[in-house]
């Protein structure tokens, strides 16, 4: 009986630990799909030579802002890392190496525009 139980238990914790897990995949996939189009955006306004974006992995750092990580123009070598500080994606690419990382375009060298401003522009037209 007690070997029962011990088992019981066993496959309890595996069940939970199994679906915190696919709950925890479930959120990393939500994210890239509802801040990915947003992070496209953002890059194809703001940047000369971009092509194409893939996501590679959601972090969560220890207080508790998701990063999302990936590459650009199917080169691994421009890495970027974009945090979602509040409820979206509004602005901000931190290159892995600034020496590879994509062109600004020039009218935003020094200041890019934000998701929100771009989304403003695309309504008044």
């Amino acid at each position: 009986m007690k070997k029962k139980k011990i088992i019981i238990i066993i496959i309890l914790l595996v069940l939970i630990g199994g679906g915190y897990y696919l709950k925890e995949e479930f959120d990393k996939k939500k994210l890239i799909e509802t801040e990915g189009p947003r992070i496209e955006k953002y890059l194809k306004y703001n940047y000369e030579n971009y092509e194409s974006i893939t996501f590679d992995t959601v972090v969560v750092n220890p207080t508790g802002i998701p990063h999302i990580k990936g590459y650009v123009n199917n080169n691994p070598e421009l890495k970027f890392d974009v945090g979602i500080y509040d409820d979206h994606f509004n602005a901000g690419v931190n290159w892995i190496d600034d020496e590879k990382s994509l062109i600004p375009r020039e009218e935003y060298q020094y200041e890019s525009k934000t998701v929100t401003e771009i989304e403003k522009e695309e309504n008044r037209q």
